[in-house]
């Protein structure tokens, strides 16, 4: 059985309060063939990928464009691997606040790791602690025509109220 998870974006909700009050924003459709089944078990670990702001992507794509054109002068001039993690590195500040709002929740060590240009953290942790991270619940669903069965764990995307 394979699991799924995925966070494409981490923005305003590491400033929330644990305790404030929150509203459903947003409920993702399974896509067609795949069914709601139950929640998962809380102890069931996963990885949560964290993606934090690119400040200087927009430099980036012009450089792919430019050194792309054969008509441009820079055309085949390709970047090297670290210009591109230094162009799509986040501002510091971002990390800081990222990692202490990790910590908050006692997670550290190896549970931690980074991509090279640190501009994705990924963590190794139990839904219960995912689900208290983002105030969400994590339900599993599975794709019918797949054995063994596949399994994508929804999020319902909370927002402050």
């Amino acid at each position: 059985m394979f699991a799924f998870f995925s966070i494409v974006t981490l923005a305003a909700c590491l400033s929330l309060a644990k305790n404030s009050t929150y509203q459903l924003m947003e409920e993702i459709v399974p896509p067609r063939g795949w069914v709601k089944f139950s929640q998962p078990p809380a102890d069931h670990t996963i990885l949560l990928r964290i993606g934090l702001f690119q400040e200087k992507f927009s430099e980036l794509e012009r450089h792919l464009y430019e050194v792309s054109d054969p008509s441009h002068p820079r055309y085949g001039q390709h970047l090297s691997k670290e210009v591109v993690e230094a162009l799509v590195a986040p501002n510091q500040d971002s990390v800081d606040i990222v990692d202490e709002w990790i910590a908050s929740f006692g997670i550290g060590g190896g549970a931690i790791t980074r991509s090279p240009a640190k501009d994705w953290v990924n963590v190794k942790i139990p839904i219960r602690i995912a689900e208290e991270m983002l105030h969400t619940v994590c339900l599993s669903i599975f794709l019918l025509s797949t054995v063994p069965k596949s399994v994508f764990l929804e999020i319902l995307c909370l927002a402050a109220c």
